[in-house]
């Protein structure tokens, strides 16, 4: 199957979408891959995986014949933190009186333990979660994806594709930050040269 779902390296043709970022950035560069490539890939993971199947449907619906495979899975994410809680909390009154050797001498001792302390609890703790992860291969080339295998999908009918280049999809993109939609309504600001 093209396109390993282990390799944490980014491959030449793939492009890793977050869910924050405009969906049209990611359209434009898939259709850019496509001139140089056959096959793209788009992966995401957690939150993002709505905004790859969005991206997806968007290139599908504009470039001919693109056969989709998707393919979902789960990957451990590991997460460190420092551990923290078994310092002793110096609660040391700063108006020291000059006279009293006693506290002086407590107060040393409690600082060479919280110094101990520093250094046998200042470990880090790793949590190993699950997140869901997922990728859809983007091919014109038919031979290269198992039509069997579940996950397959067919190109969309050729009434359904408005065919565009990167320009006409830079054009889209510009339009869209121009419009602006309030309570449904849309407001679209002219700029005039004077």
């Amino acid at each position: 199957m093209p396109g390993s779902t282990k390799s944490d390296t980014k491959l030449e043709n793939e492009i890793r979408i977050s869910y924050k970022s405009d969906a049209l950035d990611y359209v434009y560069k898939a259709i850019v891959l496509f001139e140089t490539y056959d096959e793209i890939i788009l992966s995401g993971v957690g939150k993002a995986i709505s905004s790859v199947v969005n991206v997806a449907e968007m290139v599908k619906r504009r470039a001919k014949g693109l056969h989709q495979f998707t393919k979902l899975y789960e990957k451990e994410h590991v997460i460190k933190r420092e551990d923290n809680s078994g310092l002793k909390k110096n609660a040391k009154n700063e108006d020291k009186k000059s006279g009293d050797e006693e506290e002086e001498e407590e107060e040393e001792e409690e600082d060479e333990e919280n110094n101990k302390n520093k250094e046998a609890n200042n470990r880090t703790v790793e949590f190993i979660t699950t997140v869901p992860c997922m990728k859809i291969i983007l091919s014109k080339n038919e031979d290269k994806i198992d039509k069997n295998e579940i996950g397959y999908q067919k190109p969309l009918d050729e009434k359904e594709v408005n065919v565009m280049t990167p320009e006409q999809i830079l054009k889209e993109k510009s339009y869209r930050r121009r419009c602006k939609t309030f309570n449904n309504n849309i407001y679209i600001y002219i700029y005039v040269k004077v």
